[in-house]
């Protein structure tokens, strides 16, 4: 006996339960975008259900947050797997003993307006602070314009004006050596300072700015390189970097030589971005001077050359080379322009010395 009736209605129904729906509201207590569910509760639970993203979503929806109403769906009929399907329409009411409320996320401490680090003018080892407000423990706080009777601040300073600075910090020397963060906070007492980081070396372990102290907020860092004079807006919240060569330093000790003075002596030097003297230890830094005006000797150890040539040579100092300037002591001396290069680096610069005759002027 043929029973395709009957299983062509038993086809029908798997399908018609296949698609059917449990539709319900809910609302959304937590997210895992990461694993791509959600927990919720439902009208009349305290239960947190799991509720699974759709597989073709590729990005959690703005309105799938705590405390937001969603659509969720039993697919199938399938109690086990729970999606949710869309935007909710009704929140459910809490239970005796329960809650639908989420936590309230805890808010993080930081700065809300203002409180700019900024350099002083003229540029010293001192910075100042915009007033602002920021937030901590949950609550808010103001950094207000510096009052006329604070007993440490120098009141007749032209870079501190009444209502518009927040806040003064002082930094401590720095080494000549090595490199240090310091960190600028403030805490609930609305008093600025400096919390001074340990020295690194520029090849060693390279450490973070300093974190603020308990009720305190971090507003800024400053990175201070060896030999630092001034805080500029270079050091300002500036992460550290290698150093580099950066520039090529040129320095005449006598840039107006009198007509009996015979010499004087030219400085060069290669800089990082720091400012300070760059080693370039093997082969060494290679120096050319090339004689853009002028006449006289240049010399450097035992070589010397005069402006009928260019002059190089060899420097595996730490700090700047020496290069001796002779003037010819002749009628027909004229006042110099070197251009000096170093072809290692690709950087230049230019010395000039003007060379006066016997009544002072320039020749």
């Amino acid at each position: 006996m043929r029973l395709y009736n009957g299983r062509l209605l038993k086809t029908r129904i798997r399908r018609q339960i296949t698609q059917a729906q449990e539709l319900r509201d809910a609302i959304v207590m937590d997210v895992n975008p990461g694993s791509h569910y959600c927990r919720v509760k439902i009208q009349g639970s305290n239960t947190l259900i799991k509720a699974w993203y759709p597989e073709n979503w590729e990005s959690t929806p703005v309105y799938l947050k705590p405390g937001n109403a969603v659509r969720i769906n039993l697919p199938g009929g399938n109690k086990s797997r729970i999606e949710i399907m869309g935007h909710g329409v009704l929140l459910p009411t809490a239970v005796a003993g329960g809650s639908v409320t989420p936590e309230p996320a805890t808010l993080p401490d930081t700065i809300l307006t203002g409180c700019a680090v900024r350099a002083t003018n003229p540029a010293n080892m001192k910075a100042t602070i915009d007033p602002g407000t920021l937030r901590i423990d949950g609550l808010t706080y103001a950094l207000s314009g510096m009052m006329m009777d604070r007993s440490d601040i120098v009141m007749d300073r032209n870079d501190l004006q009444m209502d518009s600075v927040g806040g003064s910090v002082s930094f401590d020397a720095s080494s000549t050596t090595y490199f240090r963060y310091d960190t600028i906070q403030v805490g609930t007492d609305g008093i600025v300072e400096v919390v001074k980081g340990a020295n690194f070396s520029a090849g060693g372990t390279i450490p973070g700015p300093p974190g603020a102290n308990a009720d305190h907020v971090a507003i800024g860092f400053v990175l201070i390189p060896p030999n630092c004079m001034a805080i500029t807006e270079f050091n300002i919240n500036k992460s550290f970097t290698m150093p580099i060569p950066s520039s090529l330093s040129s320095v005449v000790d006598d840039d107006e030589l009198e007509w009996t003075d015979t010499s004087t002596i030219v400085h060069v030097s290669i800089k990082d971005q720091y400012g300070n003297y760059y080693r370039n230890a093997n082969p060494g830094h290679c120096f050319t001077f090339t004689w853009v005006t002028g006449n006289g000797t240049l010399s450097y150890s035992s070589e010397s050359q005069d402006e009928t040539a260019s002059f190089s040579f060899y420097y595996s100092g730490s700090t700047n080379a020496a290069v001796t300037y002779t003037r010819d002591g002749e009628l027909t001396d004229r006042s110099v322009t070197l251009a000096i290069t170093e072809s290692h680096t690709g950087l230049s610069s230019y010395a000039s010395i003007v060379l006066l005759d016997s009544l002072g002027q320039p020749m």
